[in-house]
């Protein structure tokens, strides 16, 4: 398990990373010419966060570092009825070591402490969701492909 993880702001420079992690994350395409999966991966990711910009204005751009190590990506958006996770991806070399888990545990800190729920979609297929159930989310609602979860602070009384 990484000892030291991070969060700093996407920059301009980070594009290479972001188009290598979409990458990583479509094994479906790795029959594919390199150029032509190259270009699918960069329509994809191009796409990708203009939806995700256009739905969550505002949205959190970070790099997940990992000992000081570029690991993935998460995507945030903080509003005043929600706090969204748009998009969390790990290398796969950084997968399956708990950094997910304690990003997302972060993610429950600040909803508890904001009193938001905390809401995120996730393919009903990806292995993630098992760790989403783990955590305590709970799912909200079916569309297509995606599963929606919600994850709710306990609200103390005083």
């Amino acid at each position: 398990m990484s000892s030291h993880l991070a969060l700093r702001p996407v920059e301009a420079g980070d594009q290479t990373f972001l188009l290598a992690l979409v990458e990583s994350t479509r094994e479906d395409l790795a029959i594919l010419d390199h150029t032509v999966k190259s270009m699918l991966v960069r329509m994809q990711y191009e796409a990708q966060l203009t939806d995700y910009r256009r739905r969550f204005p505002g949205m959190e751009e970070s790099i997940v570092l990992a000992d000081g190590l570029a690991a993935g990506r998460l995507y945030v958006a903080r509003g005043q009825d929600e706090i969204r996770l748009a998009d969390i991806s790990l290398l796969p070399g950084f997968r399956g070591q708990g950094i997910g888990y304690r990003l997302l545990a972060r993610l429950q800190d600040a909803s508890q402490r904001a009193g938001l729920p905390l809401r995120l979609h996730v393919l009903q297929d990806n292995p993630a969701g098992a760790l989403y159930r783990r955590l305590g989310f709970q799912p909200a609602a079916t569309d297509g492909l995606y599963i929606a979860m919600e994850w709710h602070p306990i609200l103390l009384k005083e």
